[in-house]
């Protein structure tokens, strides 16, 4: 069988499927393994657009906001301007990869489709993060990789500039540990934003990330609100502080202050992930009752 595709044979299997057990009925690894090898072949040709229409776009950045230190010692990628160029593209693409769930499962006819794959919700759920945690930052950063050697070209070529591209994507985990705190926070930043519009993908299946992105700044206002006007109050804020900052905060150093957020947004990622994997449940549910 040279693709992984729907067929006749489909009822045969599940009708043979049917007595095993629960686990394998959830999570099948050979199944998983098709489901997987099914959607790189019918991807590939996405996959490649993306990492050109990247590379060509960062190969642009690089070369207009081009920069060295007066000595020349520094590549112009680990300057502090192209590192945030860099790294705010790639929550974007992360982000709007995440939601791209919502391509799938938006339209009806595409939804009867990606629901009949022989393959189950999970199997389905585990793969679109896993794609979104592995695939498409490794695609974004081989792009990055390129623009970075490419645009050094350019520079020299056409800018007289000396040839310095340093070594393969320089600076990249330094500027986190340099600037915002530590790798754990890049990796919990990331995860975050995957599973919170993988969830705002299973909720709007239009205009999924536009939504989720005006969510999120629904929910900042309702935050500042909050604080503003009901901590704002002389009792309530000294009530706070007591309980929370004078209990919690005071004796702790900036490590263990991390240590803290990160496993709040562990907690707050595994929620998310979860209601986002029964909202795909309850959609595919729907579905086979129509």
């Amino acid at each position: 069988m040279n693709e992984y595709e729907i067929n006749n044979n489909t009822q045969q299997a599940t009708v043979t499927a049917a007595p095993q057990k629960t686990v394998s009925n959830l999570f099948n690894p050979r199944r998983f393994g098709l489901y997987c090898s099914k959607q790189i072949h019918e991807w590939k040709r996405g996959l490649t657009l993306q990492f050109l229409a990247l590379a060509g776009i960062y190969t642009l950045l690089m070369f207009l906001f081009h920069h060295t230190d007066e000595e020349g010692s520094t590549p112009s990628i680990a300057s502090t301007g192209i590192q945030i160029i860099i790294w705010l593209g790639f929550f974007v693409y992360i982000a709007k990869s995440a939601s791209s769930l919502a391509d799938q499962i938006g339209v009806r006819s595409k939804r009867v489709l990606y629901l009949a794959v022989p393959a189950s919700t999970a199997e389905k759920y585990i793969a679109h993060l896993l794609w979104t945690v592995v695939l498409y930052p490794i695609l974004f950063f081989a792009a990055i990789l390129v623009a970075q050697y490419v645009s050094e070209v350019f520079s020299s070529a056409i800018r007289n500039e000396p040839f310095n591209p340093g070594t393969p994507l320089q600076g990249m985990l330094s500027f986190w540990e340099g600037n915002l705190y530590n790798v754990s926070s890049l990796v919990n930043y990331t995860i975050n934003i995957i599973v919170t519009f993988t969830l705002g993908a299973t909720l709007w299946q239009k205009n999924s990330f536009l939504k989720t992105i005006a969510a999120l700044f629904l929910l900042g206002i309702i935050v500042i609100f909050f604080y503003t006007t009901l901590l704002g109050k002389e009792e309530l804020e000294s009530m706070f502080t007591y309980l929370v900052v004078g209990n919690y905060f005071d004796n702790f150093d900036a490590t263990s202050f991390m240590w803290l957020i990160n496993g709040v947004s562990t907690v707050e990622y595994l929620l998310f992930g979860y209601i986002g994997y029964m909202r795909m449940k309850e959609l595919e549910i729907n579905e086979t009752k129509r």
